[in-house]
């Protein structure tokens, strides 16, 4: 079967030719749809991933049908089209994992689509509602808003009544994001800390892949008793920082990556999934955030445009 893997003498990705996966007891297969694409790939690839890669095939997400399934498991499982949250392994045309780490894809999308969805609105998911217990009226700032995960946390803001803000790159993506829920936001190479202080606006949480860059920013804008997620490290992993803003507002910093959480965590992140997210799917209500879609030999070129800071949205590689 095809994969895509890592040559690591070149940190480059590549694709290869391996054997189908055999399932063993307790496991189910998915003959893959689609695979998501996320910038942990990219991390991976340069092996520079800050934690351990259970896998060496990529990709984090999938779609597909389930195919086979091994002792212990019930076949009425066989057939069921599913989207998975994986440690790895997703960018292939079969993929093995536990049956707790899958969801019956959603109602009112295309298959294929839904292979966008599971990586984006779990880290969503994971730090806005169930880290960071964002409730309604709260103002939530989201730093990339139009990345795959910031499109996903501005329409999550929306469902559960809290107000969004973005940061992002260029204008084109401050209108994309308005487009897809955020109330205000402001372009990264301006001094947005300065431009929100100015607004009179103060964030009670605030959603960063950035890390070191941004900390003392967001420090300055944040609201009493703020919670601040940092789920990326695109701005650097050391910096100082004046400690007396987080004593005398009260704040939390925390740090999560979805993908190194147990089983346990992702079966309830996707239940919390199926139950917030995949009733506004069905109803059109939120948009699957799914921009790119790329065929096999373009997953290069895919993932050049990410390194780049040049994407909207979600990318998916169509695997049949």
């Amino acid at each position: 079967m095809r994969v895509l893997g890592v040559n690591n003498a070149k940190a480059e990705a590549e694709w290869q030719e391996l054997p189908s996966p055999k399932v063993e007891k307790g496991e189910i297969r998915i003959q893959v749809e689609a695979a998501g694409l996320n910038r942990a790939d990219l991390l991976q690839i340069k092996g520079l991933y800050p934690g351990k890669v259970d896998n060496p095939i990529l990709g984090l997400e999938c779609s597909g049908i389930i195919d086979q399934v091994g002792e212990g498991i019930d076949e009425a499982w066989i057939g069921r089209k599913v989207c998975a949250l994986l440690r790895g392994g997703g960018i292939a045309d079969y993929v093995v994992c536990s049956p707790s780490v899958v969801v019956s894809a959603p109602n009112g999308i295309e298959l294929s689509l839904a292979a966008g969805l599971c990586e984006t609105w779990c880290t969503a998911l994971f730090n806005l509602w169930d880290q960071a217990k964002l409730v309604p009226k709260e103002r939530v700032l989201i730093h990339a808003g139009a990345s795959g995960v910031g499109v996903a946390a501005i329409q999550l803001a929306r469902l559960l009544g809290a107000t969004p803000f973005i940061t992002c790159g260029s204008e084109k993506k401050l209108q994309y994001c308005l487009d897809r829920g955020a109330e205000a936001g402001v372009l990264r190479t301006q001094d947005w800390a300065a431009y929100f202080r100015g607004l009179g606006l103060q964030f009670d949480v605030i959603l960063d892949p950035v890390g070191a860059g941004y900390l003392n920013k967001n420090l300055s804008v944040a609201a009493n008793a703020a919670r601040i997620a940092v789920i990326g490290l695109l701005g650097g992993i050391q910096t100082e920082c004046n400690l007396i803003e987080f004593l005398s507002k009260n704040i939390t910093l925390f740090g999560r990556t979805l993908r190194t959480q147990p089983d346990s965590v992702k079966r309830r992140l996707l239940a919390e999934l199926e139950t917030i997210v995949w009733p506004a799917v069905a109803r059109h209500k939120v948009h699957h955030g799914v921009e790119q879609i790329v065929m096999p030999d373009e997953v290069f070129e895919a993932y050049q445009t990410m390194q780049q800071g040049d994407q909207f949205g979600k990318t998916i590689v169509l695997m049949r």
